[in-house]
């Protein structure tokens, strides 16, 4: 019966491994509106994701080679 149970027990151990090392899947983001990359592309990014409601927030996305914010949400 020991052995079994140590068996059961590194079968579970290298699932939970093979599950920590397999790569998650990509979160997508929809992009709402952009921003310049100032300081005041900052403040109405911020403004607008605080009146938009919880799950929207501000990120920088490179498109290419210029930085932008975006108002995002999941």
């Amino acid at each position: 019966m020991r052995r079994i149970s140590l068996g059961v027990s590194t079968a579970i151990a290298a699932a939970a491994m093979a599950a920590t090392l397999a790569p998650a899947p990509a979160s997508a983001q929809v992009i709402v509106q952009w921003y310049s990359y100032n300081t005041a592309g900052a403040k109405a990014c911020n403004s607008a994701a605080n009146a938009a409601g919880p799950e929207y927030y501000c990120t920088v996305v490179t498109i290419g080679g210029t930085k932008l914010y975006a108002l995002a949400r999941p």
